[in-house]
């Protein structure tokens, strides 16, 4: 018996949806992402953050509000960067269901958290965006293939009628989104879970 293939919800950028050249989307569809939890702060007090240990934690990626995930695995990938004696890293986090790439920023003194490397396990909370493409290659972040399942959208036009009502629809028009946030969930293909 098969089990259902699980979801996931990442934000879809206006930037993003330009880049890609406003392909208009639907559900069905099987595209590749990178799953990028943006920028986290060595500060539980922050939005994004993260914390790094050596003992081992299991692995999770919890929904807890929109495109927004707990996040807990082991560090798989690490890429440091050393600028204006500012350190900060950009990690591949197996999160069991997907990997998750994300940048770690440093602490008040320009250096990141002791452990900040690979083989040792982050935990933190970040808001998940899929990068279908970049301005940049980094070595780090494998793509996630999944299927489109549905989108649903924030409008944030001014003067719009349905100003701050979110709205799901099976496509996503070939337009662009200006103001707009959406939120598309996605199936992960069996072949992309627990890299």
């Amino acid at each position: 018996m098969k089990l259902p293939l699980p979801e996931i919800e990442f934000e879809l950028t206006a930037d993003q949806y330009e880049r890609m050249g406003f392909p208009g989307l639907k559900q069905g569809e099987p595209v590749s992402v990178v799953l990028d939890a943006g920028v986290l702060l060595p500060d539980v007090s922050a939005d994004s953050w993260f914390t790094v240990q050596k003992e081992a934690l299991p692995s999770r990626f919890v929904r807890v509000a929109p495109a927004q995930y707990a996040l807990a695995g082991q560090i798989r990938e690490a890429e440091w960067i050393d600028e204006n004696d500012e350190q900060t890293a950009v990690l591949l986090v197996d999160c069991g269901v997907v990997s998750v790439r994300l940048t770690c920023a440093h602490q008040a003194d320009g250096r990141l958290p002791f452990g900040t490397w690979e083989t040792r396990y982050l935990s933190g909370i970040g808001r998940v965006q899929g990068i279908f493409e970049e301005e940049y290659r980094t070595y780090i972040g494998p793509s996630t293939h999944l299927t489109l399942w549905h989108f649903q959208r924030l409008v944030l036009t001014p003067g719009d009628l349905h100003f701050g009502a979110w709205y799901e629809t099976p496509e996503l028009m070939p337009l662009p989104l200006h103001y707009d946030r959406v939120v598309v969930t996605g199936r992960v293909h069996r072949d992309g879970l627990g890299r």
